[in-house]
Protein backbone atom coordinates (compact mmCIF):
# COMPACT_ATOMS: atom_id res chain seq x y z
CA UNK A 1 0.00 0.00 0.00
CA UNK A 2 2.79 2.44 0.89
CA UNK A 3 4.24 1.53 -2.83
CA UNK A 4 0.88 2.34 -4.40
CA UNK A 5 0.43 5.97 -3.38
CA UNK A 6 3.42 7.55 -4.70
CA UNK A 7 3.20 5.16 -8.09
CA UNK A 8 -0.20 6.41 -8.57
CA UNK A 9 0.44 10.27 -7.68
CA UNK A 10 3.58 9.83 -10.53
CA UNK A 11 0.93 8.40 -12.52
CA UNK A 12 -1.70 11.03 -12.19
CA UNK A 13 1.67 14.14 -12.61
CA UNK A 14 2.37 12.65 -15.54
CA UNK A 15 -1.24 12.20 -17.09
CA UNK A 16 -1.73 16.17 -16.07
CA UNK A 17 1.71 16.93 -17.94
CA UNK A 18 1.16 15.24 -20.97
CA UNK A 19 -2.69 15.86 -21.11
CA UNK A 20 -3.19 18.75 -23.69
CA UNK A 21 -4.27 22.15 -22.10
CA UNK A 22 -7.89 23.27 -22.78
CA UNK A 23 -9.29 26.80 -23.32
CA UNK A 24 -11.55 27.44 -20.22
CA UNK A 25 -13.92 30.21 -22.37
CA UNK A 26 -16.54 28.33 -24.42
CA UNK A 27 -16.89 29.73 -28.17
CA UNK A 28 -20.36 31.30 -27.88
CA UNK A 29 -20.90 34.10 -30.62
CA UNK A 30 -20.23 37.25 -28.88
CA UNK A 31 -22.60 39.96 -28.88
CA UNK A 32 -20.64 42.47 -27.84
CA UNK A 33 -18.23 43.91 -25.50
CA UNK A 34 -19.30 45.82 -22.18
CA UNK A 35 -16.98 48.18 -20.19
CA UNK A 36 -17.62 47.26 -16.07
CA UNK A 37 -18.69 50.91 -14.42
CA UNK A 38 -18.14 51.03 -10.64
CA UNK A 39 -21.33 49.23 -8.97
CA UNK A 40 -21.94 46.75 -11.67
CA UNK A 41 -22.41 42.64 -11.16
CA UNK A 42 -22.38 40.04 -13.28
CA UNK A 43 -26.45 39.79 -12.80
CA UNK A 44 -27.28 43.74 -13.13
CA UNK A 45 -24.91 42.83 -16.61
CA UNK A 46 -26.52 39.72 -17.59
CA UNK A 47 -30.17 41.75 -17.20
CA UNK A 48 -29.38 44.68 -19.72
CA UNK A 49 -29.04 42.55 -22.03
CA UNK A 50 -31.09 39.88 -20.91
CA UNK A 51 -27.96 37.07 -21.28
CA UNK A 52 -27.20 34.19 -18.95
CA UNK A 53 -25.23 35.69 -15.67
CA UNK A 54 -22.85 32.16 -15.61
CA UNK A 55 -22.25 32.61 -19.52
CA UNK A 56 -20.91 36.06 -18.91
CA UNK A 57 -19.05 34.46 -16.36
CA UNK A 58 -17.74 31.77 -18.17
CA UNK A 59 -16.84 33.61 -21.74
CA UNK A 60 -14.54 35.75 -19.46
CA UNK A 61 -12.92 33.22 -17.26
CA UNK A 62 -14.30 35.24 -14.04
CA UNK A 63 -13.78 32.43 -11.08
CA UNK A 64 -15.81 35.02 -8.38
CA UNK A 65 -19.09 36.24 -10.59
CA UNK A 66 -19.24 38.43 -7.22
CA UNK A 67 -15.78 40.32 -7.84
CA UNK A 68 -15.84 42.75 -11.03
CA UNK A 69 -13.53 45.83 -11.26
CA UNK A 70 -14.48 48.95 -13.03
CA UNK A 71 -12.80 49.12 -16.63
CA UNK A 72 -12.77 45.44 -17.10
CA UNK A 73 -14.28 44.65 -20.54
CA UNK A 74 -16.69 41.30 -20.63
CA UNK A 75 -17.78 40.05 -23.64
CA UNK A 76 -20.98 39.30 -23.61
CA UNK A 77 -21.78 35.78 -25.23
CA UNK A 78 -25.32 34.90 -27.26
CA UNK A 79 -26.53 32.78 -24.21
CA UNK A 80 -30.04 34.49 -23.43
CA UNK A 81 -31.99 33.79 -20.49
CA UNK A 82 -34.96 34.78 -18.62
CA UNK A 83 -33.82 36.47 -14.96
CA UNK A 84 -36.04 37.48 -12.27
CA UNK A 85 -36.05 41.19 -11.73
CA UNK A 86 -33.46 42.76 -10.21
CA UNK A 87 -31.25 46.17 -10.92
CA UNK A 88 -30.23 46.08 -14.54
CA UNK A 89 -27.27 47.71 -15.88
CA UNK A 90 -27.36 50.51 -18.50
CA UNK A 91 -26.64 48.55 -21.58
CA UNK A 92 -23.85 49.89 -23.69
CA UNK A 93 -24.73 48.06 -27.00
CA UNK A 94 -27.76 47.20 -29.08
CA UNK A 95 -31.16 47.98 -27.96
CA UNK A 96 -32.34 49.12 -24.86
CA UNK A 97 -35.25 47.23 -23.24
CA UNK A 98 -38.15 48.49 -23.99
CA UNK A 99 -39.72 50.82 -21.16
CA UNK A 100 -42.58 49.86 -18.61
CA UNK A 101 -45.77 50.90 -19.92
CA UNK A 102 -48.61 49.81 -18.42
CA UNK A 103 -51.90 48.96 -20.59
CA UNK A 104 -53.77 47.96 -17.74
CA UNK A 105 -53.94 47.91 -14.07
CA UNK A 106 -54.60 44.92 -11.72
CA UNK A 107 -55.63 45.24 -8.35
CA UNK A 108 -54.11 42.05 -6.26
CA UNK A 109 -56.75 39.61 -4.19
CA UNK A 110 -56.14 37.43 -1.63
CA UNK A 111 -54.44 33.96 -3.60
CA UNK A 112 -53.06 35.53 -6.22
CA UNK A 113 -49.89 34.65 -7.79
CA UNK A 114 -47.82 36.38 -10.72
CA UNK A 115 -47.96 33.04 -12.46
CA UNK A 116 -51.72 33.24 -12.55
CA UNK A 117 -51.62 37.45 -13.12
CA UNK A 118 -49.11 36.54 -16.27
CA UNK A 119 -51.61 34.03 -17.52
CA UNK A 120 -54.88 35.94 -17.42
CA UNK A 121 -53.00 39.03 -18.99
CA UNK A 122 -50.47 37.38 -21.37
CA UNK A 123 -47.47 38.89 -19.95
CA UNK A 124 -44.75 37.15 -18.42
CA UNK A 125 -44.05 37.59 -15.13
CA UNK A 126 -40.89 38.48 -15.45
CA UNK A 127 -42.04 41.78 -17.29
CA UNK A 128 -44.75 42.23 -14.53
CA UNK A 129 -42.15 41.92 -11.73
CA UNK A 130 -39.70 44.18 -13.30
CA UNK A 131 -42.23 47.09 -14.47
CA UNK A 132 -43.56 46.51 -10.87
CA UNK A 133 -39.76 46.20 -9.18
CA UNK A 134 -40.83 42.76 -7.41
CA UNK A 135 -37.56 41.07 -6.22
CA UNK A 136 -39.31 38.57 -4.54
CA UNK A 137 -41.85 36.70 -7.19
CA UNK A 138 -43.39 35.05 -4.86
CA UNK A 139 -44.40 37.96 -2.51
CA UNK A 140 -46.92 40.18 -3.73
CA UNK A 141 -49.50 41.52 -1.34
CA UNK A 142 -53.24 42.12 -1.57
CA UNK A 143 -54.48 45.19 -2.48
CA UNK A 144 -51.46 46.37 -3.77
CA UNK A 145 -52.48 47.71 -7.32
CA UNK A 146 -49.68 46.10 -10.47
CA UNK A 147 -48.69 47.43 -13.77
CA UNK A 148 -49.51 45.31 -16.38
CA UNK A 149 -47.20 45.98 -19.21
CA UNK A 150 -48.16 45.42 -22.81
CA UNK A 151 -47.68 41.86 -24.08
Amino acid sequence: MRRAIPVLTLILLITLAISPVVNAAPGWTILGYHVVQPGETVFCIARAYGVDPWAIASQNSIVNPNLLYPGTTLAIPDVYATLPSGPSCTPQFGEAPPACTCSSEYTIVAGDTLTRISINFGVSMWRIAECNHILNLNYIRAADTLCIPAP
